[in-house]
Formats: structure tokens, sequence, C-alpha cells
């Protein structure tokens, strides 16, 4: 293939370090927090009981012994009966460590203040630190407390953990009492993060090193490959993407506006259906709704308008030469113009719900970019198995609209039963809609494992996908 113009590959080695130590102070500085701590996945629970302990009067005593399975432990609940009335009790609530017998906090509840069965929270300034693998014991302790005006302890007759026991006024009961604890855990990547970053440093530095040799010995390499055809044929992808654009809203009245229009009118329906008709009690759901709606529009209709990015541009692709993988990503950018037109009403949504923004939003390029690539790489794979098998389109559009539904979009992720965990955690649309959330609504970056697996999905499409439309694209002017 000749090359119009020549790439400065010494330039494109220190735009590539550059970019990557940008990459590195930007993400330190959106994902600080989230780098060195994360709340625990080991939370206990406070869940409801089926047995009341009896009326907790004066001097008496429950004990509960747990294991501590986090490493900051800053709130703890219990669960009262109050019998629907008013009582003038003082509960006194403490955590000890069992084997010593230290007390690590002490708090009180006034009953007069309490809900019926529902829990009770303390919270716990300093948290507590190094709780991980302790056992510690919950006591809670009448300070007064007379027949008729009293709480009674809720606990559970099922279920009862190994080591774990139960004592009401000094006897042993078969059970677990209703409680919650809840804490944070460390994360090993912040203490670590300059030796992580520098590993990927010296990655960089080493591809820089391998494509100036294979340069030298006049090879290419892949990202050369891909640099040239956006040098030498960037007219030709902006006339493409320009012209994909512009058909898609051809005699369209209102136009590119639609791209606006389109996700609130979707948000707004199954905000009516699934916040009034079932009853949705997720947290800030016009967001929720509205991130998963654009997310997957995009990735809906970048995925579909590729299905015929080869098959469509027969007539380019049997008279001219043109590397053909830039058909199906000419798709792709078209459908990410789109993109960025729909964040604007999302935008809009976290200002009139007043979500606050946060630095964490700097990272909202992660999984975007992520997505972004990973539909390029969907869209290599769709556009070759179009050329060979023309029910792929069919396919596809059943396949896409059952994607839809194993992504949680207008629903809770949690509303699946266990068993059917395997649908999220296989499932690479789950987590892009997943960290695009977690920095939005909750205003904080994801645990870094999470970054792992967007890339680890985004990568595998993308060489599955760029392998496949390699083997098979010498063949298409054969079937198109």
């Amino acid at each position: 293939m000749e090359h119009a113009k020549p790439l400065n590959l010494k330039k494109v080695c220190l735009f590539l370090m550059g970019g990557y130590l940008v990459f590195v102070l930007v993400f330190y500085f959106a994902a600080h927090d989230q780098l060195f701590i994360r709340n625990s996945k080991r939370n206990i629970e406070n869940t409801a009981g089926d047995l009341a302990a009896g009326e907790l009067l004066s001097g008496q005593t429950v004990t509960q012994t747990f294991l501590s399975e986090m490493d900051l432990i800053h709130m703890l609940s219990v669960r009262l009966a109050t019998f629907n009335r008013r009582n003038e009790q003082t509960i006194q609530v403490r955590l000890l460590d069992q084997q010593t017998g230290e007390p690590l906090f002490s708090g009180r509840l006034e009953a007069a203040a309490l809900a019926d069965s529902q829990p009770a929270e303390l919270a716990i300034t300093p948290p507590l630190e190094g709780m991980y693998g302790r056992w510690l014991l919950l006591e809670l302790r009448a300070a007064d407390g007379i027949s008729g005006n009293a709480v009674a302890p809720w606990y559970r007759s099922q279920g009862q953990q190994e080591g774990w026991t139960l004592q009401i006024a000094g006897q042993p009961v078969v059970g677990t009492l209703c409680f919650g604890v809840s804490g944070q855990d460390y994360v090993w990547t912040g203490p670590h993060y300059g030796q992580l970053a520098a590993v990927g440093g010296a990655a960089v530095a080493l591809y820089c090193l391998y494509i100036l040799y294979r340069s030298r010995h006049g090879r290419t390499s892949l990202v050369v490959n891909a640099l040239y055809a956006l040098s030498n044929y960037r007219f030709l992808i902006e006339q493409l993407v320009t012209r994909d654009f512009k058909t898609k809203y051809k005699r369209s009245v209102l136009g590119v506006f639609w791209s606006f229009l389109n996700p609130l009118l979707t948000m707004t329906v199954q905000y009516i259906v699934f916040s009034t008709i079932f009853k949705s009690d997720i947290e800030n759901y016009p967001v929720y709704l509205l991130s998963g709606v654009v997310l997957f529009n995009f990735f809906s209709e970048a995925t579909g308008m590729s299905i015929m990015s080869v098959v469509g541009n027969a007539s380019l692709i049997t008279k001219v030469y043109v590397p053909k993988y830039i058909y199906p990503v000419t798709r792709v950018c078209s459908s990410s113009v789109n993109l960025l037109i729909s964040l604007l009403p999302l935008l809009l949504m976290i200002l009139f719900t007043h979500t606050p923004i946060t630095r964490a939003y700097l990272l909202l390029v992660f999984p975007l970019g992520c997505l972004l690539l990973f539909c390029i790489g969907l869209a290599f794979l769709l556009s070759a198995s179009m050329v060979f098998f023309r029910d792929t389109q069919f396919i596809w559009s059943v396949f896409s609209l059952l994607w839809m539904y194993m992504t949680p979009i207008f629903y809770p992720e949690n509303i699946l039963p266990p068993q059917f965990a395997a649908v999220h955690r296989y499932n690479p649309l789950y987590y892009f809609v997943k960290v695009t959330r977690t920095i939005i609504i909750d205003g904080i970056s994801p645990e870094p494992r999470v970054y792992l697996i967007c890339a680890i999905f985004t990568l595998a499409m993308l060489g599955i996908g760029g392998l496949v439309f390699h083997k098979t694209q010498d063949k298409f002017v054969f079937y198109i």
C-alpha cells in the first residue's frame, strides 16, 4: 500500500508517552479516594426477623457474637419492636472485642424516637480500623425499662452462621439477632499506584521501541497501519461520517434534534411504566434510567448501522481501493456523534435532579471509550458476517433486543435471582453501564477491578472482530 504522507513515528511515540502520562495523572486525581478504599462487599445486612426476644427490661442484656469480614466499621444498626407505642427507655449499644473484652464503641438509642421494627442506625466516628477477621460482640443493654414500656429486639430463628452465638438475658438462643454492620475495605491499588503506573509506562515505551524497530526494517505494525489510514484517508472518512449522519435525518422536520429528543422520550415512557405501574424504588431513577437508555441506544444504533457497512458500499469496494475496515469504523463514528448529542439531555437531567457533579466525571471518558471500541470490534464481526450470511441482520435484531433485557437499563440489577447472576457477570454492557452510573449517580470512581473487566471485554471484542474481518476481507468482492 502506498502512503501519501509518511508519518513521523518519533512524534507519534512522544504523543503516546505524553498521552499515557496525562491519563495516569488525571485518573489519579479523579479516582483518588476509591484507589485506596471502597465500600465493603461483606457488609452484614439488617434483614427482618421472625421472632421478638421479649421486652428488654431494666438490667437485661442481649448479646450477639459475629465475625467481621471488613477492614473498617463505620455503622451499626439493630431492629427493635416498639409495639407501635411511645416507649420511654434508653438502650445502650456496645461493640466489644470478644476475646479481650475491650470496648470498641458505645452508643445510645432513645426508644421514643424509634420506628417500629425498622433498623435503628448508629454512626461510628471515627470508623473502627483493623476489624477484618476479628470476632466481635454486639451488646444491647437496657439502662431502664419496665414491662409495657420497653422495646423488644427482633431475631431470626433460622440460618444461624457457624460460630455465631446469640444470648438473651444470659440464656443461649438458637438464632441470629437482626442487626447490621457497614464498613469499608482497603484497596491494594492505592499504595501501589506508582508501581502500576511505572509498569504501564514501561509497556508503552517498549511498544514505541517495537514500532520504531519495525519501521527501520521496512515493516509496519497494527497501530502504524491504523494511523496511516487515518492520515491518508482522512477526507474520505470525514465524508462517509457526514453522509451517514445526514442520511439518517434526511427529510426529517426536526433533523438532528431527534438525537436530543429521542432518549428523553424513551426515558419518559419507561419512567412512567416502571416508576408508576411497576413501582420502581431505585434512587435517582430518572438519571439511572436515562444513562442506561443513552448508552444502549448508541450500542443498538452503531451495531445496527454497521451490519450493512460493507454490503452497502459494494460499489466503492469493487471500483476503488480503500482499506475495507474504514466502512464499519465510519458507521460507528457517525453514531458516536449522536451519542455526544444524547449526552446533553442526560446532563440536563443531572442538573434537574440536583445530582452532584464531582471530579469523578472526568472518568466518563473510560466507559464511553470502551463502549466505542467494543462497538467497532462488534461492527467488524457483524459486517463481515453479513457479506456471507445475509440473515445476520434479522438474527441481530432479535439478539440485540434480548441483550437489552439482559442489561439492567430500566430495572435494578439486583432483581435477578442468584442462579442467574451469570447474566450480568458475562455481559459487557452491564459493566459499561455500571461504571457510567457509579460515576454519575454516586459521584465516585468504581473499584479498580471493574476497569480491568471493561478493558478485557473491549480488547477481546476488538481483537476477535478485527481478526475475523482481516481474515475474510479479501473474499468480500466475490459475495457483495
